[in-house]
């Protein structure tokens, strides 16, 4: 069985085997660590097995991943005994049909097991859309989204999350911290819709608005960005958007916002930016 070695920092960072891993707009970095560990197991036709390594205050947990997104937990804590071989947690089975852990120590890993249904009830990555602080009037569209999200009724769910911001956005501005929050949900739906393009430019405009805030959440949000841009497929506009965002980078570097992962990141960018303006 293929094993990667997965670590979560305590600003929500996370890298497998090294690599840093962005999450995408909307998503968790618990959902991207899951979602990155079932790519391997298609790509190896096969289950892989990670350890993945919360902050010190949470210890650590297993996780099985099969090529279908279903997964299994194995025991988790703050660190494993030598030679001692992780045993598997009690299960319960979900409606989705996932086995889950039941008893695991930590909050991350009930997390895990709650996106792991969610990717096998949809055959994708986690519909489910960020958790938006909205006043009461407006939980239920925002329930709506999730619920038609989840239920792979992504063009509707889409056109609500547009209505969401717009409405948002014309009672209160672009830059409302609502307002934000719903272009940051819409950006998520498009991504699993597969419109790329409009993912990254909704992505960008959310971490533009935090950069220029001075917000605390702006590197994750342009790290999101990121990750949505990395699916760009057209050079011009690929070259376009990386420009943007090396920008914003350098100007999170000037304020000493950009930590280890991150600036691994910015790196796979900038070559990226420069191998393409070389044909561009």
């Amino acid at each position: 069985m293929i094993r990667f070695e997965v670590y979560i920092s305590d600003e929500g960072l996370a890298e497998i085997n090294g690599e840093p891993l962005p999450p995408m707009p909307g998503q968790s970095v618990h959902e991207a660590v899951l979602d990155r560990l079932q790519r391997y197991a298609v790509e190896n036709a096969g289950v892989v097995e990670a350890t993945v390594n919360e902050p010190s205050d949470t210890g650590h947990f297993v996780v099985q991943v099969s090529p279908d997104g279903s997964s299994r937990l194995l025991e988790s804590g703050p660190g494993p005994e030598p030679g001692r071989v992780p045993r598997a947690a009690p299960e319960v089975t979900t409606r989705s049909g996932t086995a889950v852990a039941t008893d695991s120590g930590t909050a991350v890993a009930i997390a895990v097991a709650r996106a792991t249904a969610a990717a096998r009830a949809t055959g994708r990555a986690s519909a489910r859309t960020p958790d938006v602080v909205l006043p009461a009037e407006l939980a239920a569209p925002v329930g709506r989204i999730n619920a038609l999200a989840a239920a792979g009724r992504l063009a509707e769910a889409h056109a609500l999350a547009t209505k969401l911001r717009e409405s948002l956005t014309d009672e209160a501005g672009a830059e409302d911290p609502h307002a934000v929050e719903a272009r940051a949900v819409e950006a998520h739906i498009a991504h699993l819709s597969g419109n790329h393009r409009e993912a990254v430019v909704l992505a960008l405009a959310v971490a533009r608005i935090r950069c220029r805030a001075g917000d605390r959440r702006a590197p994750e949000e342009v790290a999101r960005a990121t990750a949505a841009w990395q699916w760009l497929d057209d050079d011009r506009t690929a070259v376009a958007h990386g420009r943007e965002l090396l920008h914003m980078w350098d100007r999170l570097g000037r304020r000493g916002l950009v930590r280890s992962p991150h600036a691994e990141l910015v790196g796979r960018v900038r070559r990226r930016v420069d191998a393409l303006e070389a044909f561009v």
